[in-house]
């Protein structure tokens, strides 16, 4: 059986924008997917270590309905994230940038992510 790959591109950091992307990562890398995880300038504060999920006006209810269903934290989805096989990028940030990365993630440019995204055999981007 050949492995599918999947490519997820994690555009926001908003709390109901977080979810999306590291669900469907760790869901295909669970099924034995090969999966690109890329944060764009505004995504990739989900990695960062002083990363706190703020839900979009409007939306404020969301943080206590995921704790209520008991739902993974964004830190805990990028734990199994990693020990799942995912492979973490960057696109186009100075990887120098105050950012305090929870777990490293390779610096590349959108090209890549896109070249990567038509061999793909799903990409999704939230």
């Amino acid at each position: 059986m050949e492995v599918k790959k999947v490519v997820v591109l994690a555009l926001h950091e908003e709390l109901e924008s977080a979810y999306p992307p590291l669900n469907i990562a760790v869901g295909a890398a669970s099924s034995g997917a090969d999966v690109i995880l890329a944060f764009s300038r505004k995504g990739v504060s989900i990695l960062d270590k002083k990363y706190v999920p703020v839900p979009s006006n409007g939306l404020e209810y969301l943080s206590k309905a995921l704790k209520d269903f008991g739902v993974p934290s964004i830190n805990e989805l990028l734990e199994i994230a990693v020990e799942t096989g995912v492979k973490l990028f960057v696109v186009d940030l100075d990887i120098h940038d105050q950012i305090d990365f929870l777990y490293p993630a390779e610096q590349v440019p959108i090209k890549w992510v896109l070249n990567e995204a038509v061999s793909a055999d799903l990409f999704v981007h939230f």
